[in-house]
C-alpha cells in the first residue's frame, strides 16, 4: 500500500490546482438530481474520496458525508476546504481494499476511483451500501495526449490500464446481485495546464503507476517537444459513465425509503 500511498500524495499538490466543482461533477450532480435524488439528511460514505470533488458539494447539500482515502494528504486537503466552507466532513483514512465498515450508510460513491478494483472492492461497496449507490467510472475510450506519448517514446503504447473498474464489470455485479440500475453515459474533455518540472513529476507518477521504468531522456524528450511558451498543456478525452442503483424493494424507484 505504501507505494500508492506516495503517489497520491504527490498528485494532491496537483489536484491543489484544480477545481473540485469541475464540469464532470456537475453533469453528474445535475443527472443525479434529475432522477429525483436529494442528498439532505441521509449518511454517505464517499470511496477514494480524493480532494472532495463530491464529498464537497454534497455535504453543502447537507449530507452527512464520510470521506475515505488512503492518502492523509488528499484528507488533509478536505479537512481545509470544508473548514473554509463552513461544512462538517468525517474523515476516514483507509485503504477500501483491507477496510471493514463499521456501519452501512444510505448512500455510498465511488468516482474514478482505483479503490474500486477488484470484485471484492464491489461486493464490499454493495454490502456497506443501504439504499443507494453511486459508481462512476470509464466506459470506453480513454486518451490522455501526454500519457500516450511517454508510453509510446516508453515502447509500451498498449499500456493504458487503469487500476479502476470498468463501468461494464460494475453493471456485471449488479445483475449478478440482482440490483436495480440506472446508468448515464457521457462525453468527458478537459485540459492540464504542467511547467515542466510539474509534468516531469507527473510522467514518473503514471509511468510507474503502470509498473514502467521511467526514462528520464525519453522523458525529457516527450516535454521539450510538447512545450511551448514554456508551458506543457495534456489533453484528456474520455467517456465515462454514472451508475446509480437502488437496493430498495421498489426496484424501478429510486427512492431511499426502503
Amino acid at each position: 500500500m505504501s507505494s500508492h500511498v506516495a503517489l497520491w500524495s504527490r498528485a494532491s499538490k496537483h489536484a491543489l490546482q484544480q477545481n473540485d466543482f469541475s464540469e464532470d461533477s456537475e453533469h453528474i450532480l445535475n443527472w443525479i438530481e434529475n432522477q429525483g435524488i436529494g442528498f439532505e439528511g441521509y449518511s454517505l460514505l464517499d470511496i477514494g474520496c480524493g480532494t472532495g470533488t463530491f464529498a464537497l458539494p454534497l455535504a453543502l447539500q447537507k449530507a452527512h458525508v464520510t470521506a475515505l482515502d488512503l492518502s492523509c494528504d488528499m484528507l488533509k486537503i478536505v479537512n481545509e476546504k470544508s473548514e473554509a466552507l463552513n461544512v462538517s466532513i468525517t474523515l476516514q483514512h483507509a485503504d477500501w481494499g483491507a477496510f471493514t465498515p463499521a456501519q452501512s450508510y444510505d448512500i455510498v460513491l465511488a468516482s474514478m476511483t482505483p479503490a474500486i478494483s477488484t470484485q471484492r472492492d464491489i461486493e464490499a461497496m454493495l454490502h456497506t451500501t443501504r439504499s443507494l449507490g453511486i459508481f462512476v467510472g470509464w466506459k470506453k475510450y480513454r486518451n490522455n495526449s501526454l500519457l500516450d506519448l511517454l508510453l509510446i517514446a516508453h515502447n509500451a503504447p498498449e499500456c493504458r490500464a487503469n487500476p479502476s473498474v470498468e463501468v461494464k464489470e460494475f453493471l456485471h455485479a449488479l445483475e449478478k446481485a440482482s440490483i436495480a440500475y440506472n446508468v448515464h453515459y457521457f462525453p468527458s474533455t478537459y485540459k492540464r495546464t504542467y511547467t515542466f518540472a510539474e509534468a516531469k513529476e507527473y510522467a514518473y507518477k503514471q509511468l510507474i503507476g503502470h509498473m514502467i521504468f521511467p526514462n528520464e531522456a525519453k522523458i525529457n524528450a516527450v516535454l521539450s517537444d510538447l512545450m511551448q511558451d514554456n508551458l506543457i498543456v495534456s489533453e484528456n478525452r474520455s467517456e465515462k459513465g454514472v451508475v446509480l442503483f437502488s437496493k430498495c424493494p421498489l426496484l424501478h424507484h429510486f427512492s431511499l425509503v426502503c
